[in-house]
């Protein structure tokens, strides 16, 4: 897309823009109409006028639901751009206007929200920028930086072209009950829990994938019972003895938690990243609250989970 055309964009009144991103978000104009309310004949005109404005098509009408064109998709990431910058800027100028305290809205996975971000935002005060969160599954975080979070916590490496820093090293847990045989032991072998039934979250989640190379590098196999999607159910499940459960969550319902050893002894962790974007207005705010986190991953878990850069 030529810079021109980018001109003009900025150039557009945000509300149009906002009316677009809806009906992207929302497949037809019937249906971003009633959410935007607004006429569906008044929303047809402005998308129509949005698209002489930038001298392109941005939609494919010609079935039932709108289908964004070539164009539209190189389009679609410059709106969101747009838009969440403004909110930032409004939000910003809102908040110096009014003596608030700075908001701050952090993107990450549902367990690191619980086991985590949570208890760290328990230990702030009044004066402290006001935190909220949206939950995002790992492969997705980052992606919540370009439709409005200001930082996002990850297990997945952050993208090049965002800032941030590692927050700390979490380690996964193989968690029995209390009458097991190794409940009395601090830790497993890989090669041990391979041969063990296992409860285990789905690929999706960066804890399988640690799991799923550690059992290929020590040329095992291993015997998976359930899969789940959560990971207090999987947790769940090994309460109520129907295997073991590998997660990188707090225990819960009485479970006694084992480290995961590698082949040379090592214990299996899972590595949180944060990213966010090196031009936001609240920079300080951002870095202050990644430094923050990280420092109480070593308070609450020890050293041994300090982060490496």
């Amino acid at each position: 897309m030529s810079f021109s055309v980018f001109r003009k964009a900025t150039a557009m009144e945000l509300r149009v823009l906002r009316y677009f991103l809806t009906i992207v978000d929302t497949g037809s104009v019937t249906k971003a109409a009633q959410e935007v309310r607004v006429a569906q004949p008044s929303l047809s005109r402005q998308l129509r006028g949005l698209e002489a404005s930038l001298g392109m098509t941005l939609f494919d009408r010609g079935g039932k639901q709108l289908i964004l064109t070539a164009a539209g998709r190189r389009f679609l990431p410059l709106a969101r751009d747009l838009v969440a910058r403004a909110d930032a800027a409004e939000a910003a100028v809102g908040a110096l206007a009014s003596g608030r305290a700075m908001r701050i809205t952090v993107a990450a996975p549902p367990t690191t929200i619980t086991d985590v971000i949570a208890p760290f935002l328990a230990t702030w005060g009044p004066e402290d920028p006001l935190v909220t969160v949206q939950a995002e599954s790992p492969a997705r975080a980052y992606q919540a930086l370009a439709k409005g979070a200001d930082v996002a916590i990850s297990s997945a490496p952050p993208r090049r072209r965002f800032a941030g820093m590692p927050v700390a090293r979490l380690p996964l847990w193989a968690y029995v009950r209390a009458d097991h045989a190794w409940a009395d032991r601090d830790g497993v072998t890989i090669g041990e829990l391979a041969a063990a039934p296992l409860i285990v979250l789905t690929p999706a989640h960066g804890t399988r994938r640690i799991l799923d190379r550690a059992v290929q590098d020590a040329d095992a196999s291993y015997d998976i019972v359930l899969e789940c999607d959560t990971p207090h159910v999987a947790q769940a499940m090994a309460a109520s003895g129907h295997g073991i459960a590998v997660v990188s969550d707090d225990p819960r319902f009485d479970l006694h938690p084992l480290l995961i050893l590698d082949g040379a002894g090592e214990p299996l962790q899972i590595h949180l990243h944060a990213a966010w974007d090196a031009s936001h207005y609240a920079l300080r705010s951002i870095e202050a609250f990644a430094t923050g986190l990280s420092r109480f991953c070593v308070e609450q878990y020890g050293p041994q989970v300090t982060a490496r850069g």
